[in-house]
């Protein structure tokens, strides 16, 4: 059954400038916030450190008897936020490490069928993982020791062992931030009254009043982003909605996302025909502003209003993507939507304008706001299986050819705008998935 509510971040913004003072205040949350993110990252990220970080009880304690909460002056409320935001982005880390080394087996052709059966059972079972990592004797329950015994049969334990140890020293990357620009509040420290809200600081048993732009009020943990050049702050905030629910929503479509236009429907409507344009002025926009830089930087150029113009232009494409995306849902009405799973970013090609209109593509942006706004109308959104899915024709299946943006199948006389053709193709596969 699919859920009633769904999770949103809500943000809420000053109404006034925020004086150098109380910006000041804030300034100096972030920066300890900051600090006590990186100690974590330093003493935790590590290999050693593997076992304690689920559930996290003893990194916390750990960090209650370090003394750096009351060698900073930070009180509690922003501390172990900071920790647990750290914990956070290591466990991340932690499952980014193992994604790539699963990556490494599959495309390892010295590996066996046994050897990669065996790295893999290994790396889904905890006590194996820390053990082999830290060199211990692997201790399982009797259940997984029976099974273990298989897998471990005609494969060389210690061989395997050193290549999954040198793997994860391979890809295992320590965490280390410069940013300062933020923190996360929880609710004792914060109080909403007179149209604004009222932040702990570091000073025991007083606060800093925000006026707000609107009157809205929260009850969780909030996350605080400071602009001190500006005198302003932004405020997320994680509210639960309503699931929308729409009688008339039945239709399965297929979905193809592009570069040049963003959405192309199996039916061939279109949607985002000028997405391209928008993100061909942010690409040039950055392109042009790093020459600039590059060509300058003895000089010291200042970079702040290149960053506003680059924040306005983010802005323009991010509305067009999320008007364009509201306005597919509701002129298609679908209950089901198939789109294909997107490759890598491929290898940079020789024409250094197209290479910065790909590297500044935000697939991902597109692929979030569609999945954010399908769980809100109630649409399911299945990734479809990706390969050859517009080189294939939609009709017999054959591999056609591509020219102008029209796809071609010489087997069965078939014609298509080429993007109308991966759709069909998502639409196709989706219906007859297993």
């Amino acid at each position: 059954m699919p859920p009633s509510t769904i999770c949103k971040t809500i943000r809420q913004y000053n109404s006034e400038p925020i004086p150098e003072a109380d910006m000041r205040k804030l300034q100096e949350i972030a920066k300890d916030y900051r600090t006590v993110k990186n100690y974590v990252y330093q003493r935790y990220g590590g290999i050693k450190s593997l076992s304690k970080l689920y559930p996290g009880y003893t990194v916390q304690n750990e960090m209650t008897a370090s003394g750096l909460r009351a060698s900073l002056g930070l009180p509690s409320v922003y501390f172990y936020l900071a920790v647990f935001d750290a914990l956070g982005d290591i466990k991340n880390q932690w499952t980014q490490t193992k994604s790539r080394i699963e990556k490494c087996i599959r495309e390892n052709e010295n590996l066996t069928p046994e050897d990669r059966h065996y790295l893999r059972f290994v790396m889904k079972q905890s006590d194996c993982f820390e053990a082999i990592l830290l060199e211990r004797e692997i201790r399982l329950s009797e259940a997984w020791e029976k099974t273990f015994r298989n897998v471990r049969t005609g494969v060389d334990e210690n061989r395997l062992n050193r290549y999954l140890c040198r793997q994860v020293r391979r890809h295992l990357k320590k965490i280390h931030t410069d940013t300062a620009d933020g923190f996360s509040v929880s609710e004792k420290a914060y109080r909403y009254d007179d149209h604004g809200i009222y932040l702990a600081i570091k000073e025991k048993r007083k606060r800093i009043f925000i006026p707000l732009t609107d009157n809205n009020r929260y009850t969780k943990q909030l996350y605080i982003r400071i602009f001190p050049e500006d005198g302003k702050i932004v405020i997320h905030a994680p509210v639960e909605i309503n699931v929308r629910q729409h009688e008339d929503y039945h239709k399965e479509i297929g979905l193809a996302v592009g570069l040049r236009t963003m959405f192309v429907t199996d039916g061939g409507s279109i949607y985002g025909e000028k997405y391209s344009d928008y993100q061909y002025a942010l690409s040039e926009y950055v392109r042009e502003g790093n020459i600039r830089y590059r060509r300058n930087r003895e000089k010291n150029p200042g970079r702040k209003k290149y960053m506003a113009g680059r924040e306005r232009l983010e802005e323009a494409l991010h509305t067009y993507i999320n008007a364009e995306i509201n306005r597919m849902l509701r002129t298609e009405k679908p209950a089901v939507i198939y789109v294909p799973k997107l490759p890598q970013s491929s290898r940079a090609g020789v024409n250094k304008k197209i290479n910065s209109s790909v590297n500044m593509w935000q697939k991902g942006y597109v692929r979030k706001r569609l999945a954010q706004k399908c769980k809100e109308q109630s649409v399911a959104l299945i990734e479809v299986f990706g390969k050859d899915i517009s080189n294939a024709c939609s009709r017999c299946s054959a591999i056609g050819q591509k020219a102008n943006d029209v796809f071609t199948c010489k087997a069965c006389g078939a014609k298509f705008p080429e993007r109308e053709n991966a759709a069909r193709n998502a639409l196709k596969r989706g219906q007859t998935r297993s």
